[in-house]
């Protein structure tokens, strides 16, 4: 079944682009349905693949020795594992289905380098969404450790 670029347009990450760009972005997901509680990230892991929420929610918490702690639950519209796109380096908390389950489109990291090189325009984008999204969160985590 095709992605619909209705959900696109609600992602920050991709705040910019055209419709038809949308649609490119949209051609490269793959649906993944995952089960309520199941997990989607294991925390210390390599990925090569990023996640939107469509449906559903996951919550993202960090392992510790003793227990879990969770960060935030992300929504319709949001991404999990955006940084895998760049660097396919270790994922630094862990990600589940909460108890209602989630409905996620799936995008590897080659096919995402592909469409970048086939319209540098979607790169540009993508990763100045992204620069701005990691400055917002270095900025507030300092803030909160003065």
């Amino acid at each position: 079944m095709p992605v619909s670029t209705t959900l696109f347009k609600r992602v920050q990450l991709f705040n910019g682009l055209t419709e038809a760009e949308l649609a490119d972005v949209a051609a490269i997901c793959r649906e993944v349905i995952v089960a309520p509680g199941e997990q989607i990230i294991a925390q210390n892991t390599t990925g090569s693949e990023m996640y939107v929420v469509a449906e559903g929610a996951a919550d993202v918490y960090i392992q510790g020795l003793e227990d879990s702690r969770s960060l935030v639950v992300l929504g319709k519209g949001q991404v999990i594992g955006e940084m895998a796109l760049i660097d396919q380096g270790y994922r630094s908390a862990s990600v589940r289905a909460t108890k209602e389950g989630a409905t996620l489109y799936l995008i590897e990291s080659g096919d995402f380098y592909r469409l970048c090189q086939e319209n540098y325009h979607i790169g540009y984008v993508a990763m100045r969404n992204m620069s701005i999204d990691l400055s917002f969160k270095l900025r507030h985590r300092n803030l909160t450790e003065l």
